[in-house]
């Protein structure tokens, strides 16, 4: 395999897939892909995908502890959790690698409605758009049955966030559950730039209170059922304004001071 990928300068390398395996067979493969690509003369980047679904499980510190050696980390079995949990999880890894920062990926993103493990199409969508608000470098909604793969949903969401980018630079912005008052449990996640600018999710619409800080805010809603824009609006006052989705369903809206 390495005669064909060493080639290349873009390859990720992830060790095992869901595995719960010694250390130490990680960590000699990890060793052997490195001392290859340093014979090639080509950068690598290796991590391992461990196969508890708790990200704070302590086999997780194996590839968390150890930027040396695996310096990008992947966080796919976390979409085993849902709502809350599912977000507490992506900021609590997110923090803890706060030291020593490193790129955190999600391959596969499950749910669809005929998953094996319960997971449903409402699922799949939630879990990929808290990725993108929790700042990972890669989210891909994993293949049939398991996940959406590329179905008119996942292009949905695709389209959605893509509106998203051309008006808030995603990595400007961060996660934070301060940003919103008057949450019910999973009805909101945002991330945003203080006094600035916000991105805020809901699942399933619902109506919050938005921390923004004082001045006049502009508030473009995106409908992530169809991928297509929805409602322009303006809100001002003097620290906290009440954002109310247009309607049930997957709803974003990108609040920008004016």
């Amino acid at each position: 395999m390495l005669e064909h990928s060493l080639k290349y300068g873009h390859v990720l390398y992830c060790i095992d897939n869901e595995t719960r395996a010694d250390e130490e067979w990680g960590r000699y493969w990890a060793h052997y892909i490195r001392g290859k690509a340093r014979q090639a003369g080509v950068a690598v980047s290796v991590t391992e995908m461990w196969d508890d679904w708790d990200l704070k499980a302590e086999r997780h510190r194996q590839t968390l502890d150890h930027p040396e050696l695996y310096d990008f980390v992947d966080v796919s079995q976390n979409n085993h959790n849902s709502g809350d949990k599912h977000w507490d999880h992506a900021l609590w890894v997110r923090k803890y690698l706060t030291g020593k920062p490193r790129p955190i990926n999600t391959v596969k993103t499950y749910g669809a409605d005929r998953n094996t493990f319960g997971h449903s199409d409402r699922d799949g969508i939630e879990r990929f758009v808290r990725h993108v608000l929790a700042g990972f470098v890669s989210a891909r909604f994993h293949r049939p049955d398991s996940g959406l793969g590329l179905n008119h949903k996942a292009q949905a969401a695709l389209r959605a966030m893509r509106k998203v980018e051309s008006l808030v630079k995603l990595w400007e912005v961060a996660p934070m559950d301060g940003f919103l008052t008057g949450r019910e449990a999973g009805e909101a996640y945002a991330a945003g730039k203080p006094g600035l600018q916000y991105v805020v999710y809901f699942p399933d619409g619902g109506a919050v209170r938005l921390n923004s800080g004082p001045g006049r805010f502009v508030v473009r809603w995106i409908d992530a059922n169809t991928g297509e824009w929805g409602p322009r609006s303006e809100i001002s006052g003097d620290g906290t304004s009440e954002l109310t989705a247009p309607g049930k369903g997957h709803w974003l809206a990108v609040v920008v001071k004016q």
